[in-house]
């Protein structure tokens, strides 16, 4: 059946949980906030083959929400959209929001707080605008739409049963909680407790149906991810057919579901994700670079890099910062113009980039400053989060007290000079006399 959307709910009761890649805990779960603290995390993930005219897949998207616990029963929040090429495994062809890495479709900051009980709803539908198809993705916190390339031969759908392997995974559908991206491995734990209700399709006439969900299982035993998961795994989370009931359990390998059977009956449309709109301001520098940024809004609170005690701060309402790999600070819906310093660590070639986006279909808009950081020099610039305008400054300080110091110096050198030179003038009156 050619199906044009597909929606999917979790409810988390609660969670117990760390991520790991290999030996090493995910780097996205430390250095969260102005303390270089690890906490637990992991991702809900509904991913999907998007199949052109022919039933070929061609686009391999993802929707994604990260959750970090910050503590017990408190989770915080991040998303992304991706969609991926068969044959590109290490660039994704889209990704939303963007981030300082290239490959990295989000800053690692979490910003939307989560009271467990809590439900997430996924929907993904294709459609058609003017001329061209156009693939929506949202979630609960943001949504997104991208124009499907002109190259592929649409109309396009959904891909979600069939019967032989594809470049990445035996199931053109998932719905997964598993470790967050790269590769990582979910630990759950005992208290880990939660259901997914029956998932639902959109179908070409635009009735909605049921459908049926199995069990996606990694083959501890073959390693994960394999041929049968998907990229990122999960361990010791159970999920029962039927019931729609996850749940902790010693030594289970379950993934999430697939959708393996659409029903007959029409069924009552589901309700769709709701996001509410907000914008968000990056402030994003990579690790090595000779300066860290600081932020200062209209009252001279900061957020960034405090100088004076060689720490990092957080008080700018709203505002969230990880210093794990760089430096990325986020406002939530930023309001006037902002002062951004840079602290200098040395000197050499600096790259700063500024954007700023909204969590629901919107265009970004980016500012990339570049430059060479002296380490005597203090860079500020004044941003305004409306025009997304940047207006630059030095502050001189730092030169003025080496100015002042020199010309003291120079004060005393000319001053002992000239005292030399009259006693000299003294002593050879005397030896005249």
């Amino acid at each position: 059946m050619e199906v044009l959307a597909a929606w999917n709910r979790i409810t988390i009761d609660s969670v117990n949980v760390y991520s790991m890649i290999g030996s090493e805990v995910n780097s996205d779960c430390t250095g969260l906030g102005t303390q270089e603290t690890e906490v637990e995390c992991f991702s809900i993930q509904q991913n999907f083959w998007v199949s052109d005219s022919k039933g070929n897949a061609v686009l391999w998207a993802q929707s994604v929400v990260e959750l970090a616990e910050f503590e017990e029963g408190l989770l915080y929040a991040t998303y992304a959209f991706l969609v991926w090429t068969p044959t590109e495994a290490l660039q994704p062809l889209f990704c939303f929001p963007s981030s300082y890495a290239d490959n990295v479709c989000r800053a690692p900051i979490y910003t939307y707080p989560v009271r467990l009980r809590h439900s997430f709803t996924f929907y993904a539908n294709v459609s058609r605008v003017n001329d061209g198809y156009v693939l929506h993705l949202s979630n609960d916190l943001a949504a997104e739409s991208w124009s499907i390339p002109a190259s592929i031969d649409c109309p396009c759908f959904i891909d979600t049963i069939r019967q032989k392997p594809l470049p990445w995974g035996f199931f053109p559908f998932e719905f997964v909680a598993v470790g967050l991206d790269d590769g990582s491995t979910a630990f759950f734990g005992n208290g880990t407790s939660g259901s997914v209700s029956p998932g639902m399709v959109q179908l070409v006439g635009g009735d909605w149906h049921q459908v049926d969900m199995n069990t996606i299982q990694c083959e501890m035993l073959l390693g994960c991810p394999n041929a049968t998961s998907t990229m990122e795994s999960s361990a010791n989370l159970r999920w029962e057919n039927g019931s729609g009931k996850i749940d902790w359990s010693v030594g289970a390998s379950d993934q999430g579901n697939y959708i393996a059977g659409i029903h007959a009956q029409v069924a009552e449309p589901p309700v769709l994700p709701r996001p509410v709109i907000e914008s968000i301001l990056y402030i994003q520098m990579g690790s090595g670079e000779p300066a860290v940024p600081t932020i200062f809004d209209g009252e001279g609170r900061a957020t960034g890099y405090d100088s004076s005690s060689g720490r990092f701060v957080q008080n700018i309402p709203n505002s969230f910062i990880s210093s794990s790999t760089g430096v990325r600070i986020v406002i939530v819906n930023p309001s006037g113009s902002y002062r951004l310093t840079l602290t200098p660590l040395g000197s050499g070639p600096f790259r700063l980039l500024v954007s700023k986006e909204m969590n629901i279909n919107a265009t970004k808009s980016i500012r990339v400053l570049g430059g060479f950081m002296t380490v005597l020099l203090t860079e500020q610039y004044v941003i305004d989060s409306n025009s997304m305008t940047l207006s630059a400054s030095v502050d001189y300080a730092p030169l003025l007290t080496v100015f002042g110091i020199a010309l003291a110096w120079v004060t005393v050198v000319v001053g002992i000079a000239v005292w030399l030179k009259r006693r000299r003038s003294l002593r050879g009156n005397r030896e005249d006399d």
